[in-house]
Parts: C-alpha cells; sequence; structure tokens
C-alpha cells in the first residue's frame, strides 16, 4: 500500500506541474551560485571566475551519484523534485528518490559571502533504517584535493578514501599492535590517515572548498569508487554541508578560516621563538650549555603532570619556574583531560560536581590510561554547568606556580556509550570534545595574568579558534610515514585547513623496534622545525628497546642548533608580521604552493617544499644521507640563500655576499650539507631581522649578558635583494616598501618611533644591476664613509636612523 501510495503521487505532482520540471532554480551567495535542476535531479555550483562543482549523475546502488543515502549498505539516490518552496533567500524542495518509501528534504541558502549551505534529511517512516547519507560530484583531470585538517599519509588525497574520525595516530603498521595494547579503543583507528585533528574539508586547487558539519564521522571517497568522481558520506540520516567560492585556494581558505574561526594571534613575542626540552635532571646545567654555546632559546617545555594524577609539588614548582624565569625563559608544563581516580580530594570534587562524563547508567566513566604506569581516570565533561569554574580553578594552579602555558595533551578517548551533561550522544560527543575541552582553556586563558602557550593536538571543525598553538602528536622518530617526511605533510595540510601556529616534536617521540634518533636526523628535524609556525624540540620519548636518543646538546649537533636557533630568533620580525596576515586573511606561516602560485600547475604539485612566510621557500632534506635536494623553483627569480650569504659563527649573524640568483619555473638542484636546510629567498625581498645578539624573546630575566627583544626593538637589520616592485612589514612596527628605478633603487621606511637600520644589499639582484655612486636618505646625502659598496659581491652596506624616510642609491651621479 505505501509503495502504492509514493508512486501514485509522484505521477500526481508530474503531472499537475508539467512545466516545473526540467527547470533550474538557484540560490546565489556573493561569487557563488547553486543552481537546481528539478527533474532530473541535479545540483551544481558556479562561481564568478572560478570552478563548476557538478554533482555526478548516477542513481546506481553505490555510493557515488546524486545527493542520496544508504540503508543496508545500499545507496538509493535524489531523482525528481515533488515539491518547492521559497524561504526568503533559501531554497527548499522535497525530493523524490530511487527509494519509493523514502525521501529527502533539502534547504539551499546563502551562509556568508561566497559559501552556500546545504542541509538535506531522509523522510519517510522508515528513516530509522538510514545509516549514511552523501553526496558526490565530478572530479576532473589534474585537480588536486587538499585540507583533511591533520595528515601524515599524503598532501593530495585523490585516490585515497579519507576518514573524518578523531583518534591517536597513526603509527607505523608494525607498531600499531603494540600501540593498540594501552590505547583505549575509541581512541585508535589503525589506519595511514589517522590523525588526531581531523578537519571534513576538502580545498580543491580548481578553488573551492568543501565542508561537512556537524559532528558525526564522515569519509570522503576522492576517486576510490568510481574514476572521475569523489562523494562524501556522513554517519546519520541527515547531511549539511558549505560549499566556498574561490576563485583561487587562497581565497577559499580565507573564506572558510573567517567562518570557523582562526587561532588566536601569537599572545607574546616568545610563542614564535626557540623552545627546548631540558634532556637531564640537572635543568640548571642544561640551561648553561645553551649560554655557554651562545644558542638563544625562549621557552623550556617540561612536563610536571598536573593532571590526571596530580604529580605536582607547589614549592618545587615555584622554585623551578624561578629557576628558568631568571634565565630569560618562559616555561610550559603539562595537563590533560583526564582526573585519576586516586587524584585525592580533586577526583571526588570532580564527581561531585558533576563535572566528570557519566557512563549510561549515569555514573562516572572510568577507563584506563596508561603513562608512567596504568591509572583509572575519568574525563572531563565541558557541558557540564559547574566545568569552566573547576577547570579554571585547576589550571590557575599551575599560572600561581608560575608556569606560562602548558601541553594541553590528549582529547581523543571519549567513548562512545558515554553521556555528557547536556545529553550529546558519545558518538557525536566523540569528535566534539576536542572544541569544547580546548575552548574551556581558552576562555581560561584570555582572563588570566599573562599570556599563556598553550599547545594542543586534538581538534576538529571549529577548534582552531581556541587552539593557541598545535602540535602534530607523538611522531616516529624516523624519516618517512609518521616521521620527518609525514611532519611536513602535517604542517602543510593543517595551514590548508586553516591552522597556522603548528609545529611537530622535533626529533620524534616513538622509537620502537630499530626506528632511532640518529644525529643526522635529528639536524635534518632541526631545520625543518626552524622552518615551522613554531620551532619546539622533544628530549624524551618511547622506546623499545631502549637506545640512544641523539640530544641538541650533543657537541656534534649543538653548533647546528645554535644556528638554527640564531635564525628563528633574528626572523621574529618577520616571523610576527606572518601571524599578523594569518589573523586578516588565513594564509597560514607554512603555505603550501597552492596557495601562492595557483597557476603553476608544477608549483600546486609539490608536497615536500613550502613557502615559509611570503618570502622564504623552504625545501627540507627528508632522506638519510642526502647531500644534495631537487627543488622546483616557482615562477620568478630566487636567491638561494647559503650559496649569497653566510652565517658568521661568531656572532651568529648572516652576511651578505655574492648573491646567487636562479630562474623560475623550473626545477633545480640545490646543495644540502648537512648543517644546510635549502632556503631561497624570494628575488626583491627585503627581510626584516633582529639583531644576532638577542638571547630571548621573553620578557623575563636579569641576568648581567643577557640580551632581550625589548633591549633591540629599536633596531632591526634588513637583508635585501631588490628587484622590481615589494613591500614587506616587520613584526616589530616597520614598514617597508622596495622600488627598482633607472639606476636607481629606493627603499622607503616608515614607523612610529626612531628605528636605526643597518642594511645590507645585493644590488646584482637588481633586474639592471649598477655601481652606486651616491647614497641619502630623505634629503641628506650621505658621506662616502657612511655607507660601502663591494664591487665584488654587489652588496650595499649602509647604517642609518629614522623614523620614516627614504633611502635612495643612485647609479647615475653626473
Amino acid at each position: 500500500m505505501r509503495v502504492t501510495i509514493a508512486i501514485a503521487t509522484v505521477a500526481a505532482v508530474l503531472a499537475a506541474a508539467p512545466s516545473a520540471w526540467g527547470a533550474q532554480r538557484s540560490v546565489a551567495s556573493g561569487p557563488l551560485r547553486a543552481t537546481i535542476a528539478t527533474s532530473p535531479w541535479h545540483l551544481a555550483f558556479e562561481q564568478v571566475g572560478g570552478a563548476r562543482l557538478s554533482e555526478a549523475p548516477g542513481a546506481g546502488t553505490g555510493p557515488t551519484g546524486a545527493l542520496g543515502f544508504s540503508a543496508g549498505g545500499v545507496w538509493r539516490h535524489a531523482t525528481a523534485v515533488t515539491a518547492e518552496r521559497r524561504r526568503g533567500p533559501a531554497y527548499e524542495a522535497d525530493v523524490a528518490t530511487t527509494d519509493p518509501l523514502l525521501g529527502l528534504r533539502v534547504r539551499i541558502e546563502p551562509a556568508g559571502g561566497g559559501i552556500v549551505r546545504v542541509r538535506a534529511v531522509v523522510t519517510g517512516a522508515a528513516s530509522g533504517d538510514v545509516d549514511h547519507v552523501g553526496v558526490a560530484f565530478q572530479l576532473p583531470a589534474g585537480e588536486r584535493q587538499l585540507g583533511f585538517g591533520e595528515r601524515s599519509n599524503a598532501v593530495d588525497q585523490r585516490g585515497n578514501t579519507v576518514e573524518n574520525y578523531v583518534s591517536d595516530g597513526p603509527y607505523q603498521t608494525e607498531e600499531r599492535p603494540f600501540i593498540a595494547g594501552f590505547v583505549p579503543p575509541p581512541g585508535f583507528h589503525p589506519r595511514d590517515d589517522a590523525t588526531y585533528f581531523p578537519v571534513p574539508w576538502l580545498l580543491s586547487t580548481r578553488g573551492y572548498g568543501f565542508l561537512v558539519e556537524g559532528s558525526a564521522t564522515s569519509n570522503f571517497r576522492l576517486g576510490t569508487d568510481q574514476p572521475g568522481a569523489w562523494s562524501a558520506e556522513v554517519e546519520g540520516a541527515a547531511l549539511s554541508f558549505r560549499v566556498f567560492a574561490g576563485p583561487r585556494p587562497a581565497g577559499v581558505l580565507r573564506r572558510m578560516s573567517a567562518a570557523l574561526g582562526r587561532q588566536p594571534r601569537a599572545g607574546a613575542p616568545f610563542f614564535l621563538g626557540p623552545w627546548f626540552q631540558p634532556a637531564s635532571d640537572d635543568e640548571g646545567k642544561d640551561i648553561q650549555r645553551l649560554r655557554r654555546a651562545d644558542a638563544p632559546a625562549s621557552v623550556a617545555n617540561t612536563y610536571t603532570h598536573y593532571l590526571p594524577c596530580g604529580a605536582q609539588q607547589p614549592a618545587e614548582e615555584r622554585k623551578r619556574t624561578a629557576l628558568f624565569h631568571s634565565a630569560g625563559l618562559a616555561i610550559t608544563t603539562y595537563f590533560n583531560p583526564m582526573i585519576c581516580t586516586s587524584y585525592q580530594p580533586v577526583w571526588d570534587q570532580a564527581v561531585a560536581a558533576g563535572v566528570v562524563t557519566k557512563n549510561a547508567l549515569g555514573d562516572p566513566y572510568t577507563y584506563k590510561y596508561t603513562g608512567s604506569t596504568v591509572f583509572l581516570v575519568g574525563q572531563m565533561d565541558f557541558t557540564a554547568r559547574r566545568a569552566q569554574a573547576f577547570w579554571s580553578r585547576l589550571l590557575g594552579e599551575s599560572v600561581r606556580d608560575g608556569y606560562d602555558g602548558w601541553m594541553e595533551d590528549f582529547g581523543e578517548y571519549t567513548p562512545p556509550d558515554s553521556r555528557s551533561a547536556d545529553g550529546t550522544p558519545g558518538p557525536e560527543m566523540h569528535n566534539r570534545y576536542p572544541t569544547l575541552y580546548h575552548g574551556a582553556a581558552h576562555a581560561y586563558s584570555r582572563a588570566a595574568p599573562r599570556p599563556l602557550a598553550r599547545f594542543n593536538r586534538s581538534g576538529w571543525t571549529g577548534t582552531a579558534r581556541h587552539a593557541q598553538i598545535v602540535w602534530g602528536g607523538d611522531p616516529t622518530t624516523g624519516w618517512g610515514f609518521d616521521g620527518l617526511r609525514s611532519a611536513v605533510y602535517s604542517g602543510l595540510t593543517m595551514g590548508l585547513s586553516g591552522v597556522s601556529l603548528w609545529g611537530s616534536d622535533i626529533g620524534g617521540f616513538f622509537s620502537l623496534g630499530e626506528n632511532q634518533l640518529t644525529p643526522e636526523l635529528l639536524i635534518r628535524w632541526i631545520e625543518m622545525g626552524m622552518a615551522s609556525g613554531v620551532m619546539r624540540t622533544e628530549a624524551n620519548g618511547f622506546a623499545i628497546p631502549d637506545k640512544n636518543r641523539a640530544q641538541i646538546f650533543d657537541p656534534g649537533v649543538l653548533p647546528v642548533w645554535r644556528r638554527y636557533a640564531k635564525l628563528r630568533t633574528q626572523l621574529y620580525p618577520y616571523l610576527r608580521a606572518a601571524d599578523a596576515r594569518y589573523q586578516r586573511t588565513g594564509m597560514p606561516i607554512m603555505r603550501h604552493l597552492a596557495l601562492v602560485h595557483p597557476g603553476d600547475a608544477r608549483a600546486a604539485a609539490r608536497d615536500d617544499e613550502y613557502m615559509f612566510g611570503p618570502d622564504l621557500l623552504a625545501a627540507p632534506v627528508l632522506e638519510p644521507g642526502a647531500r644534495t635536494r631537487p627543488v622546483y623553483l616557482p615562477r620568478g627569480a630566487w636567491v638561494d640563500l647559503w650559496r649569497s650569504a653566510s652565517f658568521e659563527s661568531r656572532g651568529g649573524g648572516l652576511r651578505l655576499g655574492a648573491a646567487r640568483l636562479l630562474r623560475g619555473g623550473r626545477s633545480a638542484v640545490l646543495p644540502a650539507a648537512l648543517a644546510e636546510l635549502p632556503l631561497l629567498v624570494r628575488a626583491g625581498a627585503v627581510l626584516p631581522l633582529l639583531a644576532p645578539d638577542v638571547d630571548t624573546l621573553s620578557s623575563y630575566g636579569r641576568a648581567r649578558g643577557l640580551v632581550h627583544l625589548s633591549d633591540r626593538r629599536d633596531r632591526l637589520r634588513l637583508l635585501a635583494f631588490p628587484r622590481g616592485r615589494s613591500s614587506a612589514t616587520a613584526g616589530t612596527g616597520q614598514r617597508l616598501r622596495s622600488v627598482e628605478g633607472a639606476r636607481r633603487w629606493t627603499l622607503a621606511v616608515s614607523s612610529k618611533r626612531l628605528t636605526r637600520y643597518r642594511l645590507q644589499a645585493s644590488l646584482r639582484t637588481l633586474s639592471k644591476p649598477f655601481t652606486p655612486c651616491a647614497v641619502s636618505v630623505g634629503s641628506r646625502a650621505l658621506p662616502k664613509r657612511a655607507w660601502r659598496f663591494d664591487s665584488r659581491t654587489g652588496v650595499l652596506r649602509v647604517g642609518f636612523a629614522v623614523r620614516s624616510s627614504r633611502l635612495v642609491v643612485r647609479g647615475r651621479c653626473a
């Protein structure tokens, strides 16, 4: 009877309104327009000057095809609109499907400029049998599919099935049986694409974005089920997604990150400096090792576990933080969202306050957590009424003890059969939990007495706006998958998913089997870490069997650590400006070349090199024993930094020599000595640098000889490679504009305060190099003794002090 009525209803609608069938409807949002064909059903998205996203046709029983749903593993798809209506700018339709008993109710509406939201809900008496809702789109040749949150297996996921589920890992294949022995089952999916921080987000190199909304687990099938098509499916009986316009990938990312929220800005300069973990029990000795080596540092990351079991001893913590502060270092500690049942009276207080996640019987949900031993724990329920106050009290203890932040660990273990105070079922809360967890810490930090460097590993859609810093979890001490190469992939995929302040464990964490942190691997990871959003070492880890672990304090490694810690500290004005741009536009510090050179297909295809800020191209060495590095140079002209400048071993600064200029739009092989990160500078760039004697970017410490950022705030070193026109900003408050003219180069500088500049400029990078005969600042000609030009190297050196003025270099003085 139900089948007969459903078919008869569709037939009646067809007969009553024949003129409607074949018609198209549309919903516009700025440059993006959704178009709907009513019979047969078809959905597409078109954007001004950009790519078209068109639904894949098909009404078969598989997941690829028109909007549809799965029941019992069999897919049914939309066929035709049976009723439609307008509600303001939104379009709503009832849609028949290949299942005569079930239909879809679809709503399509603007969701911000250049963004369209689609929501489809299965309707009908048997909708409770539906297990997934999904949609498929056409996949043209050459399209690369990026994003998806933090992923270790690949940057371009085309050809893969990608699961969106918050989990621990991924871990190498041979490690997974061991890991499964101590990670709770809800937190472990043994897959190559497993990740702590998934985002169900696809960013196409053709210039559109697709975001699955909500907290349910979902999958992308990217050309795996049908060539030329990709699909997205979500668990449950409803699918909601947003499509974002470009027309270029950077524009898509700007819209997405604005809609979901960007990370908070770097709250203090020390966030952007070098971080290190002490490697011995004598932490004062480690501090002195760095000082004697003239190796700058801004943060020490330590791991007193305030949670889960309350390992802190207040008097000892205050003594410890005072030690690091006196040495000019900020210091972080450790929290996770679990509470040991043995941690008294805190556990009993948490239960009494109702801030612990519960089981189906309404009792505290406990499970095993493995640290130095096995503990029974419950986890905070951040939806409980008293949770924020309770959590803030726990965090506040560490701040009163002098800490400047903490590792905000875990967040991936919410059991599917748990219950939260707001009634959210466990399967939905599992993916939602990291946002609530990190959001509660963020809420506390905004009212804290000083900036707090919180770094977390878990996340989901929307977590970024609460994630002060993200780190890539516990990688393997290896070169390939889940090791150094995966760290590059993770940094790029996070940047493509709206996260900028990201870093990895320099050196890795797990050393199982034959994996080991060798000096060579540590050195290469230091180089890659310098060119990340956050530069932070990991001194310990988990090894089976026991084995030696290289450290930054080792004689063969310490000079390399010093070199890149010096460079990182000097780059602070450049990095601060890059962070400010992220705040405005969503452009991350680690920039996949598809964001910067979208029209260059060879550049967009590279996943092992990236722009580090606006003007530096980094190509970390990812193979053991390699002493050269093939690099693709995007269009334009590039300067090979280490063939054009030398690192001064005595002072730690950069001294410019004869510039090696390379033509872009082609591949090149660069030298890559063990202590060299292949690093190129965009021709035309003016790099703002701190003086090389700055020891710390923190405000702590007044030891004799300790040089702070504040001591050199009115001094700036400029490394210039002038060519054409360019502009730059320094995070210390200066603006720079470089203009090449006929036998003339002008550098305009502006600042709100008097700044002393020391300029090194290569005049050989000019389109038409010349020998200078006069240099002036404003209306004042500088005497010859005030500037020097080396005709052998083509380098001009000059010092000047101004607020706002123009330095003009002339090659024609008749």
